[in-house]
C-alpha cells in the first residue's frame, strides 16, 4: 500500500514542479505587456487572458504539490496543543470524510467540463484574440484530479500513523 503512496507523491512532485515552471513564462508576459502600455503606449490585447489562463493552472497543478508537503495554510491555536494521536485522527476524518469525496466528485466534473470544451472548441470572449480554452481547462482538470489522488494518498498515510500511534510501531 505504501508503495502506491509512494507513486503518488511523485507524481505529484512532478506536476507541481512542472507547475512551478509556468511562473517564468507569465513573469515574460506581465513584464512584456508593462513595458508595452507604459513606455511604447502599445498594451496588448492577449497578455491578460494569457496570464490568466497560466496562472489558473500554474494553481490548479500545484495544489498536489503543497497537500504532499504539508504546506497548507492551517488554522492551529488549539490544533497545536492537541496530542499528536488526536490531531491525526482530526486530519483523517477531515481528509477521508470531507475532503477526499469533494475533491474527486470536483475532479470528475472538471473532466467532463474540460472534455466539452474540447468538443464545441471554446473560445474565451474575453477579448478580440478570442483563444481557445482547453488547454487552461485541460490543465485545471489534471490538477485537481492529481490533487484528489494525492488526498488518497494522504489519507493512507495518516491511516499509517494512527496505527502506529495505537500501536507503536513504526509503520513509515
Amino acid at each position: 500500500m505504501l508503495r502506491i503512496v509512494f507513486f503518488i507523491d511523485k507524481l505529484s512532485f512532478v506536476v507541481g514542479a512542472s507547475a512551478a515552471t509556468l511562473v517564468l513564462p507569465l513573469g515574460l508576459i506581465m513584464t512584456y505587456e508593462a513595458l508595452a502600455r507604459f513606455l511604447l503606449n502599445l498594451p496588448t490585447f492577449w497578455a491578460y487572458e494569457l496570464s490568466y489562463m497560466i496562472t489558473g493552472a500554474h494553481f490548479a497543478l500545484g495544489i498536489a504539490l503543497v497537500t504532499r508537503n504539508s504546506e497548507h495554510i492551517r488554522i492551529d491555536f488549539l490544533y497545536s496543543r492537541m496530542p499528536e494521536l488526536c490531531k491525526e485522527i482530526i486530519d483523517f476524518v477531515i481528509l477521508f470524510l470531507c475532503m477526499t469525496p469533494l475533491m474527486i466528485w470536483t475532479s470528475v466534473e472538471l473532466v467532463a467540463y474540460a472534455w466539452n470544451t474540447w468538443l464545441i472548441n471554446e473560445v474565451s470572449g474575453e477579448s478580440g484574440w478570442n483563444p481557445v480554452v482547453w488547454p487552461a481547462k485541460t490543465a485545471i482538470a489534471i490538477g485537481f484530479s492529481v490533487f484528489a489522488i494525492q488526498l488518497i494518498a494522504e489519507v493512507i498515510k495518516t491511516g499509517s500513523r494512527i496505527l502506529s500511534l495505537i500501536f507503536g510501531e513504526k509503520r513509515g
